[in-house]
């Protein structure tokens, strides 16, 4: 009789050990799912989280704790003439990205990313130009796209930036002439800065102000040709102009891409949103 309990109670405690295991195992594989999720897709469930800690107002330092991390992000790209990449930016290199900051070999950023969208034959660059044609205006610019992204994967990047530029001006305008309100004073307005401004009230401040600080320090800084200085080799005006001649790098290329990415997918965002609030008010 007392074998049989013995026997009983360690076949229960297998069981035990056996669940808590499944549990740890199952609890592990959902971090890693999580973990691997761009910062788009858990910022909602972040700025619910701070949104009820501020709430209570006794949460001050456990704010800081949480965005202090973004901060640092921001801060370590924008130095490297980069922005918060929030679709491509998981957990794995978001860490990277820190741990390169950190230790002062910022100036290896450009190659980790460039090496990033390099892998699997550039299969993750080609993606996204593939969703760019579900936007009106690209998709009426096909073959500039598809021959900017031959040149890119061809090292051919004194073609492919230049390629690319015109279209960043020209979604810009169109989306403003469409979606936004017109300014008094056509003659002197920027469509990108309007743009831009409007990127940066619809989306999380370190999204929005890294995009800003992007455009507004290197793509389309002022450049004051008769001084000679460029505030950036990725400089539009310099480069379109025949100012820049030390423009045809991987990275800026890439910055290009990237950009144009940027911009496609938040005016893809703005028009799925358009279209359901349009269906339910049918």
């Amino acid at each position: 009789m007392v074998e049989s309990t013995e026997k009983g109670s360690r076949t229960f405690g297998q069981f035990v050990g056996d669940l808590a295991r499944s549990f740890f195992r199952a609890l592990g594989e959902v971090v890693e799912r999580v973990d691997a999720l761009s910062l788009e897709d858990k910022q909602e469930a972040k700025d619910a989280i701070i949104a009820l800690l501020s709430a209570s107002g006794r949460h001050t330092e456990t704010i800081k704790l949480l965005t202090k991390q973004d901060d640092e992000l921001r801060r370590v790209l924008s130095d490297r003439g980069w922005w918060v990449l929030q679709k491509d930016i998981n957990g794995p290199v978001k860490r990277e990205l820190l741990r390169l900051g950190r230790e002062e070999k910022t100036d290896q950023i450009d190659a980790y990313l460039c090496a990033l969208f390099n892998d699997n034959d550039g299969a993750r660059l080609k993606a996204k130009t593939e969703t760019w044609l579900e936007v009106p205006y690209l998709a009426e610019r096909k073959q500039i796209i598809l021959d900017s992204l031959e040149a890119h994967r061809s090292g051919k990047w004194t073609l492919s930036i230049p390629a690319l530029l015109p279209l960043i001006d020209g979604i810009v305008r169109r989306f403003r002439r469409e979606r936004l309100r017109r300014s008094k004073n056509q003659g002197r307005t920027m469509h990108v800065d309007k743009f831009t401004e409007y990127y940066r009230r619809k989306q999380p401040k370190h999204f929005g102000g890294s995009f800003a600080s992007f455009v507004h320090k290197h793509m389309f800084a002022t450049y004051d040709f008769n001084n000679g200085i460029p505030p950036s080799s990725i400089n539009r005006h310099g480069i379109m102009h025949g100012e820049i001649s030390d423009y045809a790098t991987e990275a800026n290329s890439l910055r290009v891409f990237l950009l144009l990415d940027t911009i496609a997918q938040f005016i893809r965002a703005i028009e799925r949103s358009r279209n359901t609030a349009a269906k339910l008010k049918r």
